[in-house]
Order: C-alpha cells, then sequence, then structure tokens
C-alpha cells in the first residue's frame, strides 16, 4: 500500500509572526532583515511580494522597489517558540514527523487518514487548526513520497492544499521551471538552463539523459529517481523526544564542502565523547545548516546501529554534507542524536561478521547488570565459592 505524507510550509513564517504581534502591519509590505547599508532580507510577507521584494535582497533594493516597506529586524528566540507550538500541535495527529526546519516538516498519516471520509479532510483540518489555535498560515502537500509532497505543497501558496500522484507526475511536475526542483541548486540551476533543460520535463526527458548526468554528476541518479516517482517515502524521525546535540556560530560564514565536512568533525568528535561519558547510544543522526540569511535546513539520516561511536557519526555527517551541501555560506552547524538509550538497555544482535565472543560468564554478567540486585552465577562458581569459604573457615 502507498503511503500518504503531508509536507506542510508555514507560509512567510518570520513576517507572519511578526504580524501577529504588530496587528497594525498586516496587510503592508513587511519583511524581516536588517536596515543597514549593506543589510539584506530574510524573508517579506506576501504584501511586500507584489513589488518584486523577496529573500536574499539587498535592503536599500528593496526600499527602491517599495518606498513603504517596513523592515524589521529578526526575533530568533520568539520565531522558535511559536515554532515549537506548531510541532506540538501537529504531534497531536502523529509523532511520525520529521522536522527540516523551524518552518517545515514531513507527516506520516498513512494509518490515520482512513478515519476520514474523504482524504483531503485531514489536511483542511489540520491547516485550519494552525491558524486558529496559532495564527499562522501553511500549505500542504499530499504525496506517496517526500519529494513529489514537498513539491506539491510549492504549487499554491499561501493556505494550498495540493496532491500530487503518480500518475500526475507527467501533468503537474514536468511543466514546471527546472529551478522549482527541489534538492537542485540555484548555480546548477543555470549550468541545466546553459545545455538546454529548462523545465522539470526536459530533465525526465531520455535524450537529455547525457547531458543532465554531466551536470549534475554524482546526484543525477538520485534526482532521476525522485522526478520519476521512484524516490523514499521513509521518514526519519526520533522514536523518543530525548537528543543529545552541539553546535557552533562562526565568526566568518563556511563556503566550501571541505570547510564544513572539517567543523563538522570538530562538532561529531566532541558530541562522540560527550556520549560515551555519559553512556549513552542514539539511532537517529540529523545536521543543522544555517545560511547567512538565517534560513536552517535540517537533514537526517538512521544510524546503522545504536552507536556512539565517532567514526559512524562522523560518516553520518558526511553523507549528508555531500548530499546536501550547497555552496551558500553557513554561519551556524550543528549536530544531533536522537532515540537515545542507555548502553546498559542496548543489546547488541551479532551480525554474521562479528565475532561471536559471548560466553555462559558474559550472558551471566549481561544478566546481573540488568537486574538490580541479582547475584547470580554457574554450578561451578558456586562450588568454587564454597570450598573458599570453607578454606577460609580452616575446615
Amino acid at each position: 500500500m502507498a503511503k500518504v505524507l503531508f509536507h506542510i510550509d508555514l507560509n512567510a513564517f518570520f513576517a507572519s509572526a511578526e504580524e501577529l504581534r504588530h496587528p497594525e502591519l498586516k496587510n503592508k509590505p513587511l519583511a524581516i532583515g536588517s536596515n543597514s547599508a549593506r543589510g539584506v532580507l530574510s524573508t517579506c510577507n506576501y504584501a511586500a511580494r507584489e513589488y518584486g521584494v523577496h529573500s536574499a535582497m539587498p535592503s536599500y533594493q528593496a526600499k527602491q522597489l517599495c518606498p513603504d516597506l517596513v523592515i524589521l529586524d529578526a526575533d530568533h528566540k520568539y520565531y522558535r517558540s511559536l515554532s515549537n507550538q506548531f510541532f506540538t500541535y501537529l504531534k497531536q495527529y502523529t509523532g511520525k514527523i520529521e522536522v527540516l526546519s523551524i518552518d517545515e516538516c514531513f507527516m506520516d498519516v498513512t494509518m490515520i487518514i482512513s478515519k476520514y471520509p474523504r482524504p483531503l479532510d485531514l489536511a483542511v483540518q489540520i491547516q485550519q487548526g494552525v491558524l486558529q489555535k496559532l495564527g499562522l498560515k501553511c500549505s500542504i502537500g499530499v504525496a506517496p513520497t517526500r519529494f513529489l509532497a514537498k513539491m506539491a505543497s510549492d504549487l499554491r501558496k499561501p493556505m494550498g492544499i495540493s496532491v500530487i500522484r503518480k500518475r500526475d507526475i507527467e501533468s503537474k511536475l514536468y511543466p514546471l521551471d527546472v529551478g522549482a526542483c527541489f534538492g537542485i541548486g540555484k548555480k546548477t540551476v543555470g549550468k541545466l538552463k546553459e545545455v538546454g533543460i529548462n523545465t522539470i520535463g526536459d530533465l525526465a526527458n531520455p535524450e537529455h539523459e547525457d547531458l543532465a548526468q554531466s551536470v549534475l554528476k554524482n546526484a543525477w541518479p538520485e534526482i532521476q529517481e525522485r522526478i520519476m516517482g521512484r524516490s523514499s517515502d521513509e521518514l526519519i524521525y526520533s522514536s523518543t523526544r530525548k537528543s543529545v546535540s552541539h553546535s557552533k556560530t562562526y565568526s566568518t560564514d563556511v563556503y566550501t564542502i571541505d570547510e564544513v565536512i572539517v567543523r563538522s568533525s570538530e562538532l561529531v568528535k566532541e558530541l562522540s565523547a560527550a556520549m560515551q561519558k555519559q553512556q549513552i547510544k542514539g539511532s537517529v543522526f540529523s545536521m543543522i545548516f544555517r545560511d547567512s540569511q538565517f534560513n536552517n535546513q535540517v537533514r537526517s539520516t538512521k544510524l546503522p546501529c545504536m552507536t556512539n561511536d565517532y567514526y559512524i557519526l562522523n560518516e553520518a555527517a558526511r553523507s549528508l554534507i555531500y548530499r546536501y551541501f550547497e555552496p551558500v555560506g553557513y554561519r551556524h552547524l550543528g549536530i544531533s542524536v536522537g532515540s537515545l538509550a542507555n548502553e546498559e538497555k542496548i543489546v547488541d544482535q551479532p551480525t554474521l561478521f562479528d565475532d561471536f565472543k559471548s560466553t555462559t560468564k558474559d550472558v551471566i554478567a549481561n544478566l546481573n547488570n540488568q537486574i538490580e540486585g541479582a547475584k547470580l552465577m554457574t554450578l561451578s562458581q558456586m562450588l568454587k565459592e564454597k570450598e573458599n569459604q570453607k578454606n577460609e573457615k580452616g575446615e
């Protein structure tokens, strides 16, 4: 049975958050950023977008396009508080939520959507609930894969609900500009257009496969699977609320993939050491990439086992970096490990390639560690202990 995934995206989140506490600015052109001479905008509301204002635009240029534009400094503590309320609200429906950033997530609703008379009733209920309880607007994409759900939510903004089934790919996805394809960076879009690939349909055209591969290189197989509707439907989320994390904000932005790998390795080393000291292990690894415009991207992966091992965690970090890195300049990097458990409560299952070293003595020692107050022993150990007691008494 195909899964049903929602991608939920808060519309113009920072600007909408400011409109909540500044009602007088509602429906007026509003942007979040810096008013300084070299300042840039992190986001803007839809009223400002009608003037051509957009995120990452220099503030002076935005003011030229829209002289009445109000620019407010970002208040990230306030935005995080609203974001936490947003995710808490969603968790009343399901715990199967993968957080992508401060204002968007995936939800696996396969099991719960059948309880509703019509498939989209759940999406409408969530969308209206977010608006009524938090005062925030959101768009929801509905699809059988992560990629298609993400693409669907972008089709109608704000307050849209869109569905992309696999049979809809050719009619709804292929006419879109290749720049709308999630996972392809701006610089790469330019290179694709230089070789004549202008739409997602052009990208999917078998006649363009060699051209696409020459530009996208190692990323091409995964992107090809996505636009054909064959990509992943698995969400990555922690099975517990517990997680440990480590992060750092840098004085200068980090632009190269080699720099990011080095920085992340330093973070992993410190987090691994802390986990080993606390004697905890986890099975979900996440990275947070925050660019110079304060846009956060959270990317996660499942670990091969419950672990706190530096080399395994570092390999997970490198995998995410190679997969999602864009040369946009990162001012902040963070890592976290979720689905934690204490080491003594973890039963490691040996594989075909592990040395089977467990003995009767090891099994009994493990049981004594797990059962409070237990003092189990083998018959030979018991006889030996009695013999020692006799010797001590001189019998």
